[in-house]
């Protein structure tokens, strides 16, 4: 066949022609419904299977595997997608049985496999596979394990004459889930992962990330495929919630409908700094902590002369003990993020009860090194309410609060909904008076206990400092002659 007349849109143009020579590489897409993701992959194929050199013949033979998480959503979307494009009997060959399409164009052959992950023996085929090259569809529906171990698969392919594959990699499209999907901390972790921009392709990191602008812009893709253009988005918002609307149009990460936010009134555009904050050497800085063997969190904040709460840092870590956790975090922690610091713990008060091997609680060991402020009662209701005050105020600058995006990540996604109640969905009500227990109930825990330490003082001050001056009173009365 002669290559299609396809022009993708800007995005779709720079993810297809992502391409490092002789490199292992991984590179992923992710935007709305409907803005021709699913295409994209396929013509990054064609566009990667004409790098391959020849063989003796002049053919350019290459091989890949096309996976989908379900049988049901590979024949019902991805082979859709593909016979839409590549139709048997003029694009290639198509074999039902085998589910394999043999590809040819030009002076490329390439086979292309079509594979679920239904049952464990549907996964073992696809691990036992020598390709060139791994398309995932939907990939945030693909467990980690599985990928790790189909990357082991690339550039494996053996041509019958000795030609060696000199071309390979990984690659995929996907709706945005939910943050608390491992891929989440992939694509958003800048060591492994680079997004892609306006720059150039010099980088050294080996996977690239993606991202399709909203439908909703004036730069959404793959309007003009779309039954009525700009149209099919606005229709599509009708009558959704905005989680739904803010993951599948506007490609945002969401959180799981199936709780309820502890914090409902967290607004994300109004509480979280568009830039990281400064620290102030001149202020005292307070730590909530929420201690534990099994997992622990410290939450960093200042409040500055406006009188608001300016979250700053976190650590979030699990098997330390109290004195591991002073020495081994805490110390490392303020001298590379708040040097000189004046800091003082507010610790959940239940780290004052005593160890039962040395009779030394959490409180007695953190106190050798910092000074402790242990209120007498932890309920909930008192953290949420002192939560509440900072989330629903403002002051002459702006919102009651702001935490720092770039060293509050954790924080931040536990606000979005990751502390959340669990709902019982048969009968829409709450399970029970606790949070659900997942990895971010102790960020949650923590910085309550910020914001309670900084609460009390703001109630101390209504309670005395708001009163009225009244002079002193005298009975005898006075006579100046």
């Amino acid at each position: 066949m002669n290559v299609i007349d396809y022009r993708p849109p800007p995005i779709l143009k720079r993810f297809i022609k992502d391409f490092k020579y002789d490199e292992l590489f991984y590179s992923w897409i992710v935007g709305p419904v409907g803005s021709g993701k699913t295409t994209g992959i396929f013509f990054k194929l064609i566009y990667m299977a004409k790098m391959q050199d020849p063989s003796r013949d002049g053919i350019r033979r290459t091989k890949a595997v096309i996976v989908r998480n379900t049988m049901p959503q590979l024949k019902d979307t991805t082979l859709a997608s593909w016979g839409y494009w590549f139709k048997d009997g003029e694009a290639g060959d198509w074999n039902a049985t085998d589910k394999k399409f043999i590809l040819r164009y030009d002076d490329v052959e390439c086979e292309v496999l079509f594979r679920p992950l239904d049952t464990p023996d549907d996964v073992a085929r696809v691990l036992s596979l020598e390709v060139n090259f791994a398309i995932i569809d939907e990939f945030v529906q693909i467990p980690k394990e599985i990928i790790d171990a189909l990357s082991a698969r690339l550039g494996r392919y053996k041509l019958p004459d000795g030609t060696k594959p000199n071309v390979y990699g990984m690659w995929g499209s996907s709706n945005p889930d939910t943050e608390d999907n491992w891929w989440f901390d992939y694509l958003h972790n800048p060591e492994i992962v680079e997004r892609m921009g306006d720059g150039d392709f010099q980088t050294e990191l080996n996977a690239h990330y993606f991202v399709q602008p909203s439908g909703m812009s004036d730069e959404a893709e793959n309007l003009d495929n779309l039954p009525g253009g700009r149209r099919y988005y606005e229709n599509q918002i009708k009558g959704k919630t905005i989680a739904w609307v803010k993951q599948f149009v506007d490609a945002e990460w969401g959180f799981s409908a199936s709780g309820k936010p502890v914090v409902p009134s967290f607004i994300p555009d109004m509480h979280v700094a568009k830039h990281s904050l400064l620290y102030n050497p001149m202020l005292p800085l307070i730590a909530g902590l929420d201690p534990g063997l099994g997992g622990s969190a410290i939450i960093f904040g200042q409040q500055d002369s406006h009188g608001r709460l300016n979250v700053l840092g976190e650590c979030v870590q699990s098997g330390m003990g109290a004195m591991r956790l002073a020495t081994d975090v805490i110390r490392p922690y303020l001298a590379r993020r708040f040097p000189n610091a004046r800091l003082t713990l507010a610790p959940d008060p239940a780290a004052n009860n005593r160890s039962q091997s040395d009779e030394r609680s959490v409180v007695d060991i953190l106190k050798a090194f910092w000074p402790c402020a242990t209120e007498s009662n932890n309920r909930l209701p008192l953290r949420l309410d002192a939560i509440e005050y900072f989330t629903t105020r403002l002051v002459d600058a702006g919102p009651g609060i702001l935490i720092d995006p770039k060293h509050c990540p954790i924080l931040v996604r536990a606000l979005k909904g990751g502390w959340r109640w669990e709902i019982n969905t048969k009968k829409n009500i709450l399970k029970g008076n606790e949070p659900e227990d997942n990895p971010y109930t102790h960020p949650g825990d923590a910085f309550g206990y910020l914001c309670r330490y900084f609460h009390r003082g703001a109630q101390r001050e209504i309670r005395y400092g708001a009163q009225a001056f009244k002079p002193p009173q005298f009975k005898q009365t006075y006579h100046y002659r």
